[in-house]
């Protein structure tokens, strides 16, 4: 009979400690801890700036003790962002096709200097399966890009003020609870137990003037054709013949012995390393390209004077004179040039 005591005993007191964690369980106060990001495109952290027209990603995370009933939720961002149509990625909380969804843009009443973008969340009880989940770790229930249009000290924020309360009756920023993952039990809306991060600020800078190539001694740049000449052969320094305001340029496809030849490329690129432009060398007399001028090149020049074909760049090239055409006068300068003679680095020099 003692023995029959004790098991009693024990088990009651098992039974009394699982009665009281499962009141402590259901008297946890339901929190919901919200996240906010926002982030470049791709996902990567943003730069200490962004320029006026740069895109930014916003992402808020969801993190709940309970299970998620309705959802409304406004996002604020400062007027130096315009929202860009069709970004919006609304999780579906409920399940697949077991979500009504609603979003606007500026539905809301805003703060003084802000724009708003508007997110409803509605568990479709038709829908065979639809269930209230449980948010155990911080999940993505809203993505959406703005464009910065002006330059500000701007900010991204959930905004604590528009939160339904029990005083605030009509707060726009919710987040309904349900004992269990069935939605048509009752709802509560939680209101004093949002965690709510601090704003997020974005610095907005005028954008970086675009970079412009300027020639210096002989050099020149000619835009309409994408080509650089003006180059004497055998340059390997071409900071004396070019200069670049808002960026910088590098030459490529150069000889092996590093010399400028006719066909090379110059690269413009802008501050943040992104290329801007590029243009082909020209090196008049240099018509095949090997960087020198020969007899070779004599022979390219008489064959397109008599009518062969040959490449835009390497007929630019036999152009000796600058005359707009190729003839036995440019095949003469170019001879007269392979066997020591000086030539006219830029032709089209007034």
């Amino acid at each position: 009979m003692s023995k029959t005591r004790k098991i009693l005993s024990i088990v009651l007191a098992v039974v009394m400690a699982f009665g009281v964690f499962s009141i402590c369980a259901f008297a946890d106060t339901p929190t919901a801890v919200w996240t906010i990001e926002v982030t470049n495109l791709d996902g990567s952290a943003l730069p200490a700036t962004i320029p006026v027209g740069g895109q930014v990603k916003v992402t808020v995370k969801l993190q709940t003790n309970f299970y998620i009933g309705t959802v409304g939720l406004p996002v604020f961002y400062s007027d130096a962002f315009d929202y860009v149509e069709n970004s919006a990625v609304l999780t579906e909380i409920y399940g697949a096709g077991a979500t009504r969804t609603g979003t606007s843009v500026d539905a809301i009443d805003a703060p003084s200097g802000y724009g708003v973008f508007y997110a409803v969340y509605v568990p479709n009880s038709s829908v065979a399966g639809v269930a209230s989940p449980k948010y155990d770790t911080a999940t993505t229930v809203l993505t959406f890009v703005l464009e910065a249009n002006s330059e500000a000290s701007a900010e991204i924020k959930l905004d604590a003020a528009a939160q339904k309360t029990s005083s605030n009756i009509g707060g726009k920023f919710y987040c309904g609870s349900r004992e269990s993952s069935d939605v048509t039990t009752d709802e509560a809306t939680v209101g004093q137990t949002f965690t709510v991060p601090a704003a997020v600020p974005v610095e907005i800078a005028a954008a970086a003037a675009d970079p412009v190539l300027t020639g210096l001694n002989t050099g020149c740049v000619d835009g309409d054709n994408g080509y650089v000449y003006g180059i004497p052969a055998g340059t390997t320094d071409f900071t004396t013949l070019f200069t670049v305001s808002n960026g910088t340029f590098e030459v490529t496809d150069l000889t092996s012995a590093n010399k400028a030849r006719t066909g090379a490329t110059l690269t413009v690129k802008k501050t943040n390393g992104d290329v801007f432009a590029t243009y082909t060398v020209i090196i008049f007399g240099d018509v095949n390209g090997d960087g020198a001028i020969t007899s070779a090149d004599m022979l390219a020049v008489r064959n397109a004077a008599q009518g062969s074909a040959i490449q835009a760049v390497n007929r630019f090239a036999a152009n000796v004179n600058g005359d707009a055409n190729v003839t036995s006068a440019d095949m003469l300068l170019v001879r007269n040039a392979a066997q020591g003679s000086t030539i006219t680095v830029n032709p089209y020099a007034s």
